[in-house]
């Protein structure tokens, strides 16, 4: 389903316009909020909106004290017309978590693949022994081109591209973590020890064995998605 922050901002203004009811645009909102619920959140853009799509996909329902269920109100949906148009800033943050079963799909098959291959490697730099064969596969990660990010696990290889490009000689095809740039975290000795837990805890987050935070910030109307590893 085709939806983010500027479509929910269309049907919003089409709704105080009078040109769609308070019906249609609860029973618009649900169909996205459910979409997003079965596995579509992995969008960015889509996760950007989860918050509002969850609460006007009750618009249109009808008090019931014996459900405890309780429609969002105009009010509301007013203040996320603000959010969205960028007359109000917010921060939402909270857990995730991604589901394994959109590896079985053949867009993110190959990068599951790739996962697999970096915990691989980091198996084996944790006892203190990498073949060059390892290495190889750590320098051609840290150098292949990635597309645009659309969706958490892109955004996910963009940062574990990162972690290991800081740590790699590329001329000499090994690891050198004196070159990993920080501020105030006690040099090449530190760097590391934390290579491994810092990759280790990416590739467990992307691949769906862990929870982690995102924090969405809507400023000026134009939302930014973070990662938050715990």
């Amino acid at each position: 389903m085709l939806v983010n922050s500027k479509i929910l901002e269309q049907k919003i203004d089409q709704y105080y316009n009078k040109i769609i009811s308070k019906h249609d645009l609860g029973l618009w909102s649900m169909e996205a909020y459910y979409a997003l619920m079965k596995g579509e959140y992995i969008e960015i853009e889509k996760l950007q909106i989860y918050h509002f799509l969850r609460k006007i996909s009750t618009f249109h329902i009808k008090p019931n004290d014996l459900t405890d269920e309780y429609p969002c109100s105009d009010e509301e949906v007013l203040e996320i017309k603000e959010i969205l148009c960028g007359r109000k800033n917010i921060c939402f943050t909270f857990n995730i978590k991604i589901f394994k079963n959109i590896y079985s799909s053949e867009i993110y098959k190959p990068k599951l693949d790739d996962f697999k291959r970096l915990k691989e490697v980091i198996n084996e730099i944790s006892m203190d022994y990498i073949s060059q064969s390892k290495i190889k596969i750590l320098t051609q990660y840290a150098n292949r081109k990635l597309d645009g990010i659309k969706s958490l696990v892109e955004l996910f290889e963009y940062h574990i591209k990162g972690i290991i490009a800081e740590n790699i000689d590329f001329e000499e095809e090994l690891l050198d973590y004196r070159q990993s740039v920080g501020i105030y975290v006690g040099g090449s000795s530190i760097n590391q020890i934390n290579f491994i837990p810092n990759l280790n805890k990416l590739l467990e987050c992307v691949m769906g064995d862990f929870f982690f935070r995102v924090s969405i910030v809507y400023k000026r109307g134009v939302p930014n998605l973070s990662l938050i590893l715990l």
